[in-house]
């Protein structure tokens, strides 16, 4: 990892730091960057601020498992990545781990958990119901 737990802490702390994540995820699969088995394709990201000043993405995008459904992902930006795959920036490896771990893979038992808004978009991730909302996990 050429970034440090430092690196992490001050970019988490920018004011900037969701428009930063959300260009380095759009610049991510604008170059073609690896993903998954799965090609995923981005069709928009966004950010906002949680309640408690969180910065959050929102990231709509087709994934070949789920057409004809627009898939929508949230994400609060305040977890580290488990590693820098492969990027040099903070905001870079996680736009990678977004692209790579969340958006491509296919989100199993999530699919069951979906909520469709207004749009026609079918969300998961924070914000939605947890995994531990599915009828088939023990609780």
């Amino acid at each position: 990892m050429t970034w440090t737990q430092d690196d992490w802490e001050k970019a988490v702390a920018s004011p900037d730091w969701g428009q930063r994540v959300a260009r380095a995820l759009e610049d991510y699969f604008s170059r073609g960057k690896p993903l998954d088995f799965y090609q995923a394709t981005l069709i928009g990201v966004t950010t906002e601020n949680d309640q408690d000043g969180v910065a959050v993405l929102r990231a709509i995008y087709d994934h070949p498992l789920y057409k004809p459904r627009r898939t929508g992902y949230r994400r609060r930006l305040d977890r580290c990545p488990f590693s820098s795959n492969g990027e040099d920036t903070p905001e870079a490896s996680l736009a990678a781990e977004i692209a790579l771990y969340d958006i491509s893979e296919p989100m199993g038992r999530y699919y069951d958990l979906l909520v469709k808004d207004e749009n026609d978009v079918w969300w998961w991730g924070d914000g939605y119901p947890p995994l531990s909302s599915h009828p088939e996990v023990p609780s």
